[in-house]
């Protein structure tokens, strides 16, 4: 009859400890998600692929000015002899 009392208690206590963690996850969640934190996700998000998009596009001018001046270098030689 004991051990059912004791397994029963540490059961309840269990379940309560359980009940109060999941409280608490989804709260944290909850507040993650509220407004003000998903305008400042989405602005670190924004800001990041900002910076990427810059990056690509600086890239890409340093690549079109250097294909560029060598196609004036190669102008400027004259035709190649065949």
């Amino acid at each position: 009859m004991f051990k059912r009392v004791t397994w029963m208690g540490m059961g309840a206590v269990a379940g309560a400890a359980g009940t109060l963690w999941t409280q608490r996850k989804v709260r944290s969640q909850v507040d993650r998600l509220a407004p003000p934190a998903l305008v400042d996700a989405a602005k670190a998000r924004v800001i990041d692929v900002r910076d990427v998009v810059a990056a690509a596009v600086d890239e890409g001018r340093a690549a079109m000015r250097e294909t560029e001046d060598r196609m004036r270098a190669d102008r400027q030689r004259g035709p190649r002899p065949r």
